[in-house]
């Protein structure tokens, strides 16, 4: 399959929502062409800068369908996206105006499983974070609160974790290592701050 991508440091699983603003005209029409072609676009993840400000694309990344359309205040498009599937790029080929276009292979997606007693505490934290965020629970209408694939996902969307740390964990066949990651991450007890 051959994607047009967006490159993000972004993290965005299967079922997760975000807003984009979108200005670069390369952008614009690949989002027009997304929306004549019905296969929507892929979010290329980049990795943080270095120290030239470089950043590298990694070989993982979403393809996103567009699901909302408007004009933000400032005129330029605004969209959200829904996460469809991840992918590996295999081929990438840059067009005239900088648009990147991947040949890309789909990975299956997570399956939904249910949280075990121990793991429940993963869905209580994620619904207070919800709460606290309102915009978040605006994009998922439906949450999915005993599923154990769903409740991992949105966690690794929204923790501040370092984008390889986050690219290992997104790029497993299941949720079980991101789990167990965010169990362990969840029920550690808080270190006191050292002073040196």
């Amino acid at each position: 399959m051959k994607l047009a991508l967006l490159p993000l440091t972004l993290h965005l699983m299967p079922g997760g929502k975000v807003p984009l603003r979108i200005f670069e005209q390369r952008y614009i029409r690949m989002v027009s062409e997304a929306s004549r072609s019905g296969i929507g676009f892929g979010i290329g993840m980049l990795d943080e800068r270095d120290e030239t400000g470089h950043s590298d694309l990694f070989t993982l990344g979403t393809r996103v369908n567009i699901i909302d359309f408007y004009n933000l205040e400032d005129g330029l498009l605004g969209l959200t996206v829904e996460a469809a599937d991840r992918f590996h790029i295999l081929q990438l080929e840059q067009e005239e105006d900088g648009l990147l276009q991947a040949e890309v292979e789909l990975l299956d997606n997570w399956q939904p499983c249910s949280l075990s007693p121990t793991e429940q505490v993963l869905s209580d934290k994620l619904q207070e974070v919800f709460a606290e965020y309102p915009e978040l629970a605006e994009l998922h209408p439906a949450p999915r609160w005993g599923d154990a694939a769903w409740v991992t996902q949105r966690w690794l969307e929204v923790l501040p974790l370092q984008n390889r740390q986050a690219l290992k964990l997104m790029a497993e066949d299941s949720c079980q290592p991101a789990l167990g990651f965010l169990i362990s991450m969840l029920t550690a007890p808080s270190q006191p701050e050292q002073r040196h």
